[in-house]
């Protein structure tokens, strides 16, 4: 079997013709030129094409910002048989998936911001081949007990090297001593999608941890300065361990995710989001697919099925940061889920 579009295209259907079913009563009166003079905007609704490798693209952009907390019992894209895959598995699945959370204590929400929301179909020929839903800026937090996932979801740990000594052999410890790598020392690694045996792996992954070949650098308080780094080079990370400390780590644990950086104050006055992620989206292909990043204006590739994409965001230099942060005690326990249900349940609401 493969991944089809008819489902999600007759859940679009549905939808748009829910909305097109609105009541609306209006007349249309003529404008003296006066009055015509001091009117300006920007359509609501405006469609964009493009075309990329014999793939033509149109898009609907909303032009909206929208503030939301919503809460659902599961997201499954992708349920179908794959070759190599699992018996029973989904390209996407996330139990009690929420966006933005709420704190109880004060009653108040934390939104998720959504800015120009869009829709973009791709045609092969004039065959669609894919589909996705998508923001041009967001931030927030996604909550979910993720099963499987199926993308591009980057992840940049940095912290103390305590708990990597702590979680490490004696004889590892001591190869990091020599390194100049005490407990205080600032360590850091990117960590993406991957298997059990450390290869990247984007369809259905249960796992984000290093791919085999990476390495640890040192940051801050390096022992021997320079030479730190270049001696932890020496130690890659291989079949998701360096020197037998673990550095691959289930979906599972990682409960809440920041989208963007959370920790900016968006102004609210304004159209833009502080600190948003560019190209925030989920799609269906039946076919790999390149869909256009809206940061670089590049092409990138989705593979078949369903896909989701955190994006990057910029930082305030300009620098492409992945979206998401955390420190070694994270990576090692988890990340505990936000508040997303006012009550006494934090989700399944």
């Amino acid at each position: 079997m493969r991944a089809t579009l008819r489902p999600v295209l007759r859940a679009f259907t549905v939808l748009a013709a829910s909305v097109l079913a609105s009541t609306a009563q209006a007349r249309l009166e003529p404008m003296a030129d006066n009055e015509l003079s001091e009117v300006s905007g920007q359509g609501f609704i405006n469609l964009t094409t493009d075309s990329n490798a014999g793939i033509d693209y149109t898009r609907i952009n909303l032009g909206m910002k929208v503030e939301t907390q919503m809460n659902m019992n599961k997201l499954q894209l992708g349920l179908y048989g794959r070759a190599g895959e699992a018996a029973g598995t989904s390209d996407i699945l996330i139990n009690n998936f929420a966006l933005g959370s709420v704190n109880d204590a004060t009653g108040t929400v934390n939104p998720f911001m959504i800015n120009d929301p869009f829709i973009e179909l791709a045609y092969s020929g004039n065959k669609i081949v894919g589909l996705r839903v998508g923001f041009a800026e967001s931030k927030g937090t996604l909550s979910g007990d993720i099963q499987t996932l199926s993308g591009s979801v980057p992840v940049h740990i940095k912290g103390t090297a305590k708990p990597v000594r702590d979680a490490s052999s004696g004889g590892t410890r001591f190869l990091l001593s020599l390194a100049g790598i005490s407990d205080s020392t600032v360590i850091e690694a990117d960590a993406e999608l991957v298997n059990a045996a450390g290869n990247p792996d984007a369809v259905r992954g249960v796992l984000s941890g290093m791919k085999n070949g990476d390495v640890l650098t040192c940051s801050n308080n390096c022992g021997l300065g320079g030479l730190s780094t270049a001696l932890l080079s020496l130690f890659s990370s291989q079949g998701c361990a360096v020197s037998g400390t673990t550095t691959c780590f289930p979906l599972t644990q990682f409960q809440s995710l920041p989208v963007g950086n959370t920790a900016i104050t968006d102004n609210a006055a304004t159209q833009t989001i502080e600190g948003a992620a560019r190209g925030f989206f989920i799609a269906m292909q039946t076919q790999a697919v390149s869909w256009k990043d809206l940061d670089s204006n590049t092409f990138k590739e989705a593979v078949a099925g369903a896909y989701l994409n955190i994006p990057k965001y910029r930082d305030a230099n300009g620098n492409l940061v992945a979206p998401i942060n955390i420190n070694f005690d994270q990576a090692f326990g988890g990340i505990p889920r936000a508040d997303t249900c006012f009550g006494a349940a934090t989700k399944g609401c």
